[in-house]
């Protein structure tokens, strides 16, 4: 088992120098052009959001795995519910974004739809905000408040600090999870099928598969199917960390680590403004 341990602990450690270069690059970017134009686009905010929550959970995983021996179970429970707490706002951020890009991309011919076009955008800022500070109050409830009594006929140590049996918020925190697991990928499937079949009608134009409508199309498509595996290994990694114990939980969390590594090189492809600055900065460096 150590041996294991091991190997995932240096495999999440790579994963963390390969990550760090492109979150960071997604951030910097969107605070200077915060602090440029004094404005911030609602999907910019929310793809900052996801990689925050990323990069945050990197930083923290690497340091229970390399002290994992050395923490008290107190301070691991603490450890691990903030690590659940930054996997919930990534889902959180993850859903509202494929629903912001759904209702902008898919049109549909009805009232309450198009209501929702106008009004929903409006109210994401009181929404991230609410769910935020609600799964803030229950992770720190499940950190603070766990049944002793339950904890004690566990035998992992991992397990007896996360096992849902043991707390009721964190039940519904994993619930929370499940709901916006399920609306992103609602919305992400919507849009996958929206984008395909207007592909087919524009793939007869003379302008061909080179046109940018049509390479948009297909960054679109990239940034939203690699948006719902990072979702679903997610929502995995929540599930496997309440309910299994050893190997498969480093394995859900390399897999994720390496989800996010993809996610963020489409974030940045997929997004006009951070691959133009990428490419400006790379020709700067190739002069």
């Amino acid at each position: 088992m150590t041996t294991i341990m091991d190997v995932f602990n240096s495999l999440n450690f790579v994963t963390l120098i390969i990550s760090f270069p492109p979150n960071f690059f997604i951030i910097a970017v969107n605070i200077l052009d915060f602090f440029k134009t004094r404005r911030l686009l609602l999907s910019d905010l929310l793809i900052s959001g996801i990689t925050i929550a990323n990069l945050l959970q990197s930083f923290l995983k690497a340091f229970l795995q390399y002290h994992f021996q050395l923490i008290s179970k107190g301070y691991l429970k603490i450890g691990v519910f903030v690590a659940l707490y930054l996997s919930t706002c990534t889902l959180l951020f993850s859903a509202l974004l494929s629903i912001h890009f759904c209702l902008k991309i898919v049109n549909i011919n009805h009232r309450f739809y198009i209501c929702l076009q106008r009004s929903l955008p409006k109210l994401f800022p009181g929404i991230i905000l609410t769910f935020l500070l609600g799964c803030l109050f229950l992770n720190l409830h499940s950190a603070l408040d766990t049944n002793q009594g339950c904890l004690s006929n566990t035998t992992s140590k991992l397990v007896e600090v996360t096992h849902p049996k043991c707390s009721w918020s964190l039940f519904i925190t994993m619930t929370i999870s499940a709901l916006g697991t399920f609306l992103c990928f609602v919305s992400a499937l919507t849009i996958l099928i929206s984008l395909l079949k207007h592909m087919k009608r524009i793939q007869g134009n003379t302008e061909g598969s080179g046109s940018p409508n049509m390479e948009a199309h297909i960054r679109a498509i990239k940034t939203i199917t690699s948006l719902l595996a990072a979702n679903s290994f997610t929502f995995t990694s929540i599930f496997m960390r309440a309910f299994s114990e050893g190997f498969w939980i480093f394995l859900s969390g390399l897999l994720i680590s390496v989800c996010y590594i993809f996610s963020s090189y489409f974030f940045i492809k997929g997004t006009k403004k951070l691959d133009k600055t990428l490419e400006e900065i790379l020709k700067q460096c190739l002069c």
